[in-house]
């Protein structure tokens, strides 16, 4: 089947009393792309047109009853009918004819004899200056339209004859008649309020000069007494750099000024800080909260209160007490940063994040949170900027102040719980925190503290020599031999202790450390390679995990490549472990990548085979060296019939594909003789060894003897001494 898009072809209405003519034009049309129907007389074409809705009509001048002049004048007056092009056909070649078709309403003429192999060509381009000519009647009525709704009308300026025009709506919005039209500027000025006559002929004089754009707003006078508030925009065409023409808007805005007035009679702002009061701020943490619950988003509540100001205010007076709000609020405003109070809904643009709720107390709302520990990150930086020493007349005073956080919706779903919440937690920071700042409820906000708490830490980790690799080794499972070790990253904390890599890498990954502490791992990995083939231990490769941050990154193959050219370790003796969702989440862009890595020399291995519903031609285009079946595969596979159904295809599909099968997980001696029985190529796991560290693993690589004959029992019976315990 043709899926290809056929164009539609326009429907042409024949007007003919002959039928000879009606046939011949009819064919020229159908070979031409159209689609023709006919009618014989002038009546019987008003119907058909209101029938059939045709994109044209030919219509022949001389014809009994109803003449072509008559028809095509009905024709105009009909619903539908006064836009739709109309080629007369006559034989008359006076120019009265000619008028009066044109009077009628006929959009061009054609003589007759017709010359066929051009009609077609003249009527499809009627047909195009017709939709042409419609679409400017369509867009003329929408602009229209739209300058009416928003009462708005144009002018333009001719500088060489100071001639001005205006629209109609500018005359509608004034109150005043086009019967008496202004053609110059200073006419109009004659209805620009006094008090500001002075300042409109400024910015147009200043327009005029120097053709920038820019706008105004200023009170008018109608005839009706109104004083309407106006907004006008200008913008100017230049000519050599000079200005010959001025064109621009005027506007009504009254009822969005008189808006402005009520919300400011409101008096919703501190009068000393100039910041939003309370019942401000709890409008605008509403309407926060509804935005956050309807898209689903997290948004936190800061309230802060300054230490010791009760003392400052006493010693220092009122005065300076003010003045330290003042500088407060000027340094908190300055603190914030656009992305700290980013929002998509223009609901909230232009809307103040800030309040002075009284006294000392002021408030931060965060309307849209990645993660809730960012909250605190903010209100650290908070901290640091108001613990700065300020000047107030003379005096150098030093404030701290407290803060207390909410997170919508874990701390409350109302604006007055997320303040009542946070003012409690702002107390308990007062007393209780050295860190200055506390989430409410501390149970309810452990995990958040303690992501923070670790991201934190987490940062220093390489400079404080706190991470180290351990090794896990794998055998291979025909000699009983070590063909290799995967790398597995350990963080032992100073200030946290032992942090279990489920605990920090996710978090890693999430905030973008995984990028420097990958690069560490894959660097240290390959330094520790390069160091037990330089002794001459004998092993194939050394495995490095990559994480989904590290593989997108676009330098990702380069800094192998450079990793491998400043450890100088052979790139086979390397090999990079990617997840299977990883690879496909972009199969396309994953290809790509691994072919580079490839072409390096690297060893290639899909790690948590099974897991990620990769496909098998997906599978057959990733340039990869070997498969590791997933330990969920492997930790049941003696005892379940399904794993080891599954276990045994892995094995068997990769042994099709000429490509490596590793089983990781391997805990029990049954499951070592299962995978055995089915020829898997190696293994690893607890059965045969934890991660050990490079100086356990360098005595043993350094008393392995190759050459033994049953090497296997010099694997296990070295590495099950320490295998029962889990790392």
């Amino acid at each position: 089947m043709d899926n290809s898009i056929v164009e539609e072809r326009p429907l042409v209405l024949v007007v003919d009393d002959e039928d000879y003519m009606r046939f011949l034009v009819g064919e020229s049309l159908d070979q031409a792309g159209f689609d023709v129907i006919e009618a014989g007389n002038g009546e019987e074409s008003l119907k058909m047109f209101q029938e059939h809705r045709p994109s044209i009509v030919l219509m022949d001048v001389m014809m009994p009853g109803m003449n072509g002049f008559e028809t095509c004048a009905e024709l105009r007056k009909s619903p539908g009918g006064d836009h739709v092009p109309v080629l007369m056909i006559t034989g008359l070649e006076d120019i009265d004819s000619i008028n009066r078709a044109y009077s009628v309403g006929a959009t061009d003429f054609i003589g007759k004899p017709i010359n066929y192999p051009l009609l077609g060509h003249r009527v499809r381009y009627l047909l195009r200056a017709s939709d042409a000519i419609k679409k400017l009647i369509g867009s003329e009525r929408r602009l229209a339209d739209a300058q009416r709704i928003a009462r708005m009308g144009y002018w333009d300026w001719d500088a060489k004859t100071d001639r001005l025009t205006l629209s109609p709506q500018i005359y509608k919005t004034l109150g005043i008649s086009e019967q008496e039209p202004i053609t110059s500027f200073q006419q109009l000025m004659s209805w620009v309020h006094d008090s500001d006559k002075a300042a409109v002929e400024a910015w147009f004089d200043d327009a005029a000069t120097t053709g920038e754009s820019t706008n105004i707003t200023h009170r008018a006078t109608s005839p009706d007494g109104t004083e309407p508030y106006i907004r006008q925009q200008v913008e100017a065409l230049c000519d050599d750099g000079e200005v010959v023409e001025l064109y621009g808007t005027l506007q009504d805005i009254t009822e969005l000024h008189e808006a402005e007035v009520r919300i400011h009679k409101l008096a919703y702002f501190d009068s000393l800080t100039g910041l939003p009061n309370r019942e401000f701020f709890k409008e605008r943490v509403a309407l926060s909260i509804s935005i956050a619950r309807r898209h689903d988003r997290q948004m936190a509540l800061l309230f802060l209160d300054l230490n010791n100001f009760k003392r400052i205010n006493d010693t220092l007076g009122h005065r300076v007490g003010d003045l330290l709000l003042v500088a407060t609020a000027e340094r908190l405003t300055k603190s914030m940063r656009a992305t700290d109070m980013v929002t998509r809904d223009d609901q909230l643009d232009k809307l103040e994040n800030l309040a002075r709720l009284g006294g000392d107390e002021f408030t931060v709302l965060l309307s849209e949170l990645d993660r809730s520990e960012d909250a605190g990150r903010i209100a650290r930086r908070i901290i640091d900027v108001l613990s700065e020493p300020v000047i107030l007349e003379g005096h150098e005073v030093y404030v701290t102040p407290s803060i207390g956080i909410s997170v919508y919706p874990a701390d409350g779903e109302t604006a007055e719980e997320l303040l009542k919440n946070a003012d409690m937690a702002m107390y308990y920071a007062k007393r209780n925190t050295k860190e200055l700042y506390q989430y409410y409820n501390q149970s309810m906000n452990e995990f958040a503290l303690r992501r923070l708490t670790v991201e934190n830490n987490l940062r220093k980790a390489i400079e404080r020599n706190e991470l180290t690799l351990n090794y896990q080794p794998q055998m291979d499972v025909a000699n009983g031999g070590v063909s290799g070790m995967e790398a597995l990253l350990r963080w032992n904390s100073k200030a946290l202790g032992r942090v279990g890599p489920d605990d920090f890498i996710p978090l890693a990954e999430e905030t973008g450390l995984i990028i420097p502490i990958g690069e560490w791992v894959l660097r240290t990995a390959c330094h520790q390679a390069k160091e037990w083939i330089d002794k001459g231990h004998q092993f194939s490769r050394v495995a490095v995990n990559v994480s989904a941050v590290q593989f997108s990154e676009p330098d990702f193959v380069q800094l192998v490549r450079d990793i491998l050219d400043e450890t100088q370790l052979a790139p086979n003796a390397l090999e990079l472990e990617v997840t299977e969702s990883l690879l496909m989440r972009n199969a396309e862009r994953a290809i790509e990548t691994l072919n580079h890595l490839k072409a390096l020399g690297v060893q290639l291995a899909i790690d948590d085979f099974g897991t990620g519903y990769s496909s098998l031609s997906y599978l057959k285009q990733f340039p990869i060296d070997r498969l590791k079946i997933d330990k969920a595969f492997v930790r049941d596979v003696d005892t379940d019939p399904d794993d080891a159904a599954i276990a045994k295809a892995v094995i068997a599909m990769a042994g099709s594909m000429d490509l490596k099968v590793i089983a990781e997980g391997v805990e029990n001696s049954e499951q070592m003789t299962f995978l055995r029985d089915k020829h898997c190529d190696e293994v690893q796991g607890y059965f045969l060894s934890r991660p050990i560290s490079s100086g356990e693993m360098d005595v043993y690589l350094g008393s392995l003897d190759m050459t033994t004959p049953d090497s296997s029992k010099v694997f296990e019976g070295y590495f099950n001494k320490s295998a029962q315990g889990n790392d």
